[in-house]
């Protein structure tokens, strides 16, 4: 890092319903890769495209601090459930840079399959002012990238296209989902190794996902 520059963050949004194995690899090697001291998790308090959070708010914080709490590379930012109604990435990005200051360097982290709808993003001309975008991507998506990429030149522009390709860091593949983990609790199933033990206990002593 140059003198006097402000040290890069690295943000890492999500529903984090419940949090689990694969979301702190994917955030791990984004922090070996791009360099980051850490990579802040945020968890969002409405996401503006899915349904509502099974898990509170409150248990979705608990559930990723339990799970970061033996791990320097990586921190939790609460400051999406500070703020009521739908988390809109423009919103968190605008605070962030409220909070951090003017020559602080801040990157969002998205997942490769976020691109197809990228364009369609509440300003999304306001996000890649405030951040430099990291594309998160693992296989079969490595395949796709090239074109979605593309097609992101002729919507935003072939300089954002340039600057999100420059983004890109190959992560693992590791098919876990929130939602097949919440469906394995709700069917008795056991879900040891998809989640940190910590986090599993906390599912159990609070009786998270035992209900459709």
């Amino acid at each position: 890092m140059i003198p006097g520059m402000a040290e890069a963050m690295a943000f890492f949004g999500g529903t984090f319903d419940p949090v689990h194995h694969g979301h702190l690899i994917v955030a791990r090697a984004i922090a070996e890769r791009g360099g980051f001291a850490r990579v802040h998790l945020v968890p969002a308090f409405q996401p503006p495209h899915k349904t509502t959070a099974r898990a509170t708010a409150e248990q979705r914080l608990a559930m990723l601090t339990l799970a970061i709490a033996d791990e320097p590379r990586l921190a939790v930012c609460s400051i999406e459930l500070d703020r009521p109604g739908p988390s809109y990435t423009y919103e968190t990005l605008e605070a962030l840079r409220a909070q951090h200051g003017p020559d602080t360097p801040l990157h969002w982290v998205i997942g490769a399959d976020m691109l197809e709808e990228l364009h369609l993003w509440r300003r999304i001309d306001r996000v890649l002012e405030l951040a430099r975008l990291i594309v998160a991507v693992r296989p079969p998506w490595d395949q796709r990238l090239e074109g979605l990429l593309e097609g992101l030149s002729a919507k935003l522009g072939a300089q954002a296209a340039q600057r999100l390709r420059e983004g890109v860091i190959r992560t693992p593949l590791l098919e876990i989902a929130s939602r097949d983990i919440r469906e394995r609790i709700l069917r008795g199933r056991a879900i040891r190794y998809l989640v940190p033990a910590a986090v599993e206990g906390y599912i159990r002593a609070n009786g998270l996902y035992v209900t459709a």
